[in-house]
């Protein structure tokens, strides 16, 4: 995001193009800043909530539907855009739908496969860190990170890849081969070797930059008074909330490592877009595919789809990932689609399995999940495995007035397989997606025998799969990433004369839902100032 965005004139018309969440958001905070503004939402698909999908299947018994997540499913609770988030569905009235991880839950441990196909839990004890140390896992993992600090800081504010980066600062390749990869696999379905860490270990950058190593940064940190950030304070101001308040939610929600939402995650942008319905002056228009984006001579922003020009507008947001961007551009803004054609796109496929009536997980891996490193040989190209059942059973109201303690008690199993991502791409960067689902389910019922102990392949043949593939979800953050967007963006502004921006994932200060949201309530508060 670029601070160089133009006011928007008194009852001035808005496009927006997406309705994900970053869409949705966006339109909620300028019409709650604004509700003199005129804005218009299109999307391509017939559906909004774009990658967030709880979708309700039916089962294989022909009873009740259930709830299968196909994309994010939880979010983090130490987050500025989770408090915008959690204070946004509290003041429509969704407290009793807002549900939490607390971190002695079995939810909250998680594990890694290590190089020879065994689970081996990410240390949250004494006991589980004595077994960590004993798998292959650990290889460097002392020696990094008891002399981190000790280690010489680059002092330039040059970018590298996460690789280079954690080689750097903990003297081990292993750590980065063993547990970096997996953890970016999880999150950003890329290699560890080309993600940018300026983009994606900001914090952790800036440390090294100012302090000179994490550990001297953690000790100034410890010392440092802790308050709301500037984000929640702005966000305090424009809409006139109590500080007090919003202090206290902020610091609820950090004691809980998740949040989730009672039927899905999905729950959140729609109790938006039925908020936002209810003003005549919004309309959301859906299955309407916008192709072209043009500047007129007056400096207004022309819309069209196949059938020719949709309307005009004094501003035009636009929230969709990277290659869907290039698309709208004409042929004739060259320096911005070249720039945008280097940025690459990963595509995640997202296997579900439901059994209805048996828990297969064992007690011993009862947990968020696992991922999957570099290290291991991987040849089914798995990312990680979430185990969805293990989180829903776990889940507790946020607010302990509110609804049932657990959101369920009977024996089941869900699980959600990611796949893909880096590992599908070929020697030019384009994904290779498989022609057949079902031999991708085949291989994946192969890895979870491999990887999971006792689980049998007739439970598996009894449930339900799904198979849903994300194309181009993800941007892939290279090193250099930062840069290029601003770029980018700071074209973009250009030519549009400050009446285009851009959000989504690709151009927020990162791909979370949670800084997607934040991104959003930015722009809408500088667009809004009269």
């Amino acid at each position: 995001m670029l601070s160089e965005l133009k006011k928007l004139p008194v009852n001035s018309k808005v496009g927006v193009v997406g309705s994900g969440v970053a869409g949705l958001t966006f339109t909620y905070f300028l019409h709650k800043l604004r509700p003199d503004v005129n804005v218009k939402l299109f999307d391509a698909q017939q559906r909004t909530g774009g990658w967030i999908h709880s979708c309700n299947v039916d089962t294989l018994s022909g009873g009740s539907k259930v709830m299968l997540e196909k994309g994010p499913r939880t979010l983090r609770g130490v987050s500025d855009g989770t408090v915008l988030i959690i204070d946004s569905l509290m003041n429509l009235g969704g407290s009793d739908k807002i549900k939490c991880i607390t971190k002695d839950s079995s939810a909250n441990k998680k594990f890694i496969l290590s190089p020879d196909d065994k689970l081996v839990q990410v240390p949250d004890s004494i006991g589980s860190f004595g077994k960590f140390c004993m798998s292959p896992l650990s290889k460097g993992f002392l020696t990094g990170i008891g002399f981190e600090w000790a280690r010489k800081s680059k002092r330039d504010d040059v970018d590298e890849s996460v690789e280079s980066f954690v080689k750097r600062r903990y003297g081990s390749q292993a750590i980065s081969d063993n547990l970096m990869s997996a953890l970016y696999h999880g999150i950003y379905a890329d290699d560890v070797s080309t993600l940018s860490a300026k983009r994606i270990m900001r914090k952790s950058y800036d440390d090294e930059l100012k302090f000179g190593s994490f550990f001297k940064a953690y000790l100034r940190r410890s010392k440092m008074k802790k308050g709301l950030s500037e984000c929640l304070k702005e966000y305090c101001h424009v809409f006139n909330k109590d500080t007090k308040e919003l202090m206290e939610l902020s610091n609820t929600l950090k004691k809980y490592p998740m949040i989730g939402l009672s039927k899905g995650l999905e729950t959140f942008p729609n109790m938006i877009r039925e908020e936002i319905s209810k003003s005549s002056n919004v309309e959301i228009i859906t299955d309407k595919r916008i192709n072209r984006i043009n500047r007129l001579k007056n400096n207004k922003i022309e819309l069209k789809d196949k059938n020719g020009v949709i309307d005009t507008f004094d501003h035009v947001r636009v929230t969709l990932t990277p290659p869907k961007i290039l698309e709208l551009l004409p042929t004739s803004y060259k320096e911005i689609r070249n720039k945008l054609i280097e940025i690459e796109s990963n595509t995640v496929i997202l296997i579900n399995f439901y059994l209805e009536d048996k828990n297969i997980i064992p007690k011993e891996y009862s947990s968020f999940g696992y991922l999957i490193p570099k290290s291991n040989k991987n040849d089914e190209k798995v990312l990680g495995v979430i185990f969805d059942s293990v989180i829903e059973q776990n889940f507790q109201p946020l607010f302990a007035d509110n609804g049932d303690k657990l959101l369920s008690k009977r024996d089941y199993t869900k699980m959600t397989v990611m796949l893909g991502g880096h590992l599908l791409n070929d020697v030019d960067g384009k994904a290779q997606i498989p022609e057949d689902p079902q031999k991708v389910i085949e291989r994946v019922k192969d890895a979870l025998q491999r990887h999971i102990k006792n689980i049998t392949r007739e439970d598996l043949n009894r449930g339900l799969w799904q198979y849903t593939v994300a194309e181009d979800c993800l941007p892939r953050f290279n090193v250099g990433y930062d840069a290029l967007a601003q770029e980018i963006e700071r074209e973009v502004l250009t030519r549009f004369h400050g009446n285009v921006s851009l959000g989504g994932m690709g151009f927020s200060t990162g791909p979370g839902i949670p800084d997607v949201i934040v991104d959003g309530f930015k722009d809408s508060v500088e667009l809004s100032q009269k």
